[in-house]
């Protein structure tokens, strides 16, 4: 599907699900995709999308304008890690990876054996720092008086979403990209997903409780969403 703004066409994809409103957003790659609710018609979905034209537009742009962040990995290259920038350092000797005054010192021969330690040292930060955040979060919510499970947490690289959520199993997943990203981030899509067991949409009652739990919530969900 399309919409036009100052006679340029742009084109977006759209996906269905079980929700009331319209949501619309641009990826880092520039692609526009639109949330619709199940049985809301094409015209509705074009009416929106011509609706917010010029603000879908100027963020098509800024996407594109925006230089691809690749790490190439090789020796001296930086990476990212929590939102901040780190030196990465190839070691001759076998090592262990470590990461201490912003630089990351990883055994490597090769820009292929760099990437593979330093993936190996990323999951594993990952998922200890996600099983700590899902604790704090769910201890968190508890304590405000809201009845919410421990999460099983499952990490996934996913590409057009942070976080989701599976009230009824009681699971969720959340997105290994969110590593390059500041901490602040993190606790925002966690929860968001949490808030989610609770209400299973983006009603205003949602963000009245996201937002009181997490006051800084829309800070780091606008950096997400650059």
């Amino acid at each position: 599907m399309e919409f036009t703004y100052e006679g340029q066409t742009f084109t977006y994809s759209v996906t269905r699900k079980r929700m009331k409103n319209i949501i619309a957003h641009v990826r880092q790659d520039g692609t526009v995709w639109v949330s619709a609710p199940t049985h809301a018609p094409e015209a509705v979905i074009r009416a929106f999308m011509q609706e917010h034209a010029g603000i879908l537009a100027a963020r098509v742009h800024e996407a594109q304008s925006k230089p691809a962040y690749k790490p190439d990995f090789t020796d001296g290259s930086v990476i990212l890690y929590l939102g901040e920038q780190a030196v990465l350092r190839w070691s001759s000797r076998p090592c262990k990876t470590t990461l201490e005054n912003g630089v990351l010192t990883v055994y490597a021969r090769d820009a292929q054996d760099a990437q593979i330690s330093y993936r190996r040292w990323l999951i594993d930060e990952c998922v200890a720092l996600y099983r700590q955040i899902n604790r704090e979060v769910c201890t968190n919510y508890r304590e405000a008086g809201y009845e919410v499970p421990l999460a099983r947490i499952e990490i996934k690289e996913m590409k057009s979403r942070w976080g989701s959520c599976t009230s009824k199993t009681g699971r969720i997943s959340m997105n290994f990209r969110l590593m390059q990203y500041p901490l602040g981030c993190i606790y925002g899509v966690f929860y968001h997903e949490y808030a989610h067991f609770m209400y299973q949409n983006h009603s205003p009652d949602f963000y009245r409780v996201l937002r009181g739990i997490y006051p800084d919530y829309d800070r780091y969900d606008r950096i997400l969403n650059n």
